[in-house]
C-alpha cells in the first residue's frame, strides 16, 4: 500500500532485495529503493515513511525518517540450511536401516498424563479444552513397553523429548532421539547392533577415516568393550588393593579431587569417579558395559553379582551417545520403583512381557561429531 503526500510517502511492502545501503521494497504496485543501514533480513514486512528523491541515473529511492518492522521471516542462514539438510539424511538413514531389520516405526505422543519414573524435572503445560494438566515427554520408553506387552518384537521410535535441566554444549532441554526395543536380541547382541548402525552410517556420509581431536580413526575396526570396574583399575593402577582397604581407597578419592563419598556404598563411588574423571578422557569409540544398580533402577541384574546390572554407555570424544540395557520384567521389583505412577503399564507388565532389550541413540549427538560442531544449539 502507498500512500502519496506530494513529496514524502508511506510505503507497506516486502524486502525483495538486500544491497547496502539500499533495500528493495516490493508490493503489488511495484518496487521501490530505501536508502537505510538498519539490519533486515530477506521476506521482513515494513513501514516506511520518508522523501522521495532521484539518483543521476533517475532510478527514485527514499530516505526514510522512520522505519517499522511489521513481521518478521523464519528464514534460515546458509550453515544452518546446511546442518538440516545433513540432519534429515541422517533421521531419512536410520528409518529405512530399521525397516530393513523388519522394525515397526510407531509416532508417540508427545504429552503424558502421568509423571514417568525419572529423577529428571518436567515441563507441565495446560489443556484448556479438557482442562487438565499434561506433561511432556521424556523418552517413548513406556509407550513403546506398552505395545511390546502386546506380542510385539520390534519397535522403534524418532522422536523429540523435552528435559528441563541445565543446558551446555551437549546438553538441551530438547533434543532428536532415537529408542528401539527387541525381544529378540541379547545384551551382546545389541551391542554389535548398535555398532553396525554407527559404521554403516559413517560409510553413507563418505567418512570412513573421521578426525576426533587432531587424530584420525579409522571406523572399519571394533568398537573396545571394557566393563566398568577395569576401566577403573587402568584408571588407579592398581588392582584389587582398594577394594579390600576402604581406608586407603578414600584417601585416593580425596588426592584426585573427589569429595564428599563418605555415605555412598562402593559401587556407587566408583560410577562417581567415572562420571567425574574418567569420561571426558574417552576420545575414540568405546563401550563401558555392567553399571551399579542404583544408577539404573528399571535393568537386570548379572546373576553372579548383584550389585551391577546388564547396561551399556557408547562414548565417542568423551560424549555418549548412546545407552542400552536389558528390561526388567519383574512385576513386583518394577511396583516399587514406579510407586504405581504408572498403572497402565504396571497391568500390562503383570500379563505379559518378554526378555527384552532396549537402546537409546542421540542422534544430535552423532551429527555434532560426524561434522565438527561445537554447540548442539546448532543442530536444532
Amino acid at each position: 500500500m502507498i500512500i502519496n503526500f506530494k513529496k514524502f510517502k508511506i510505503i507497506y511492502g516486502k524486502v525483495n532485495r538486500i544491497k547496502k545501503p539500499f533495500i528493495e521494497l516490493k508490493d503489488y504496485s511495484g518496487i521501490i529503493q530505501i536508502y537505510s543501514n538498519e539490519k533486515f533480513s530477506i521476506g521482513d514486512i515494513l513501514i516506511v515513511y520518508g522523501k522521495i528523491k532521484k539518483t543521476k541515473k533517475k532510478i527514485i529511492f527514499i530516505i526514510p525518517f522512520f522505519i517499522k518492522l511489521v513481521v518478521k521471516t523464519l528464514s534460515f542462514h546458509k550453515s544452518n540450511n546446511f546442518l538440516i539438510k545433513k540432519k534429515f539424511c541422517v533421521i531419512n538413514f536410520l528409518n529405512n536401516y530399521f525397516k530393513k531389520f523388519m522394525f515397526i516405526n510407531i509416532n508417540s505422543s508427545n504429552f503424558c498424563k502421568n509423571k514417568s519414573n525419572s529423577y529428571s524435572n518436567i515441563f507441565k503445560t495446560y489443556n484448556f479444552c479438557k482442562k487438565k494438566f499434561f506433561y511432556l515427554k521424556i523418552s517413548p520408553e513406556f509407550y513403546i513397553k506398552k505395545i511390546l506387552s502386546n506380542n510385539y518384537n520390534r519397535l522403534f521410535d524418532i522422536t523429540k523429548c523435552y528435559r528441563n535441566e541445565g543446558c551446555s554444549n551437549i546438553h538441551y532441554f530438547e533434543f532428536n532421539m532415537l529408542e528401539y526395543y527387541s525381544s529378540n536380541f541379547n545384551f551382546k547382541d545389541s551391542l554389535f547392533f548398535v555398532e553396525k548402525i554407527l559404521k554403516n552410517l559413517f560409510l553413507i556420509t563418505n567418512y570412513y577415516f573421521i578426525e576426533i581431536f587432531n587424530l584420525i580413526f579409522n571406523y572399519n575396526l571394533f568398537f573396545k568393550k571394557i566393563s566398568l570396574l577395569e576401566i577403573i583399575f587402568i584408571y588407579f593402577k592398581k588392582k584389587k588393593f582398594f577394594l579390600i582397604n576402604k581406608k586407603k581407597f578414600f584417601l585416593f578419592c580425596y588426592y584426585k579431587g573427589i569429595n564428599n563419598i563418605k555415605n555412598y556404598f562402593l559401587s556407587d563411588i566408583l560410577f562417581k569417579i567415572f562420571d567425574d574423571k574418567i569420561k571426558k578422557k574417552l576420545i575414540f569409540p568405546i563401550f563401558i558395559k555392567f553399571f551399579p544398580t542404583k544408577s539404573s533402577p528399571l535393568t537386570k541384574n548379572i546373576i553372579t553379582n548383584l550389585n551391577y546390572s546388564k547396561r551399556f554407555e557408547l562414548f565417542i570424544s568423551g560424549i555418549e551417545i548412546s545407552n542400552g540395557f536389558d528390561e526388567l520384567n519383574d512385576y513386583y521389583i518394577q511396583k516399587k520403583n514406579l510407586f504405581k505412577k504408572n498403572k497402565d503399564f504396571l497391568i500390562k507388565l503383570k500379563n505379559c512381557l518378554y526378555n527384552t532389550n532396549g537402546v537409546g541413540v542421540g542422534i544430535d549427538r552423532i551429527i555434532m561429531i560426524l561434522f565438527k560442531i561445537k554447540h548442539i544449539k546448532k543442530i536444532l
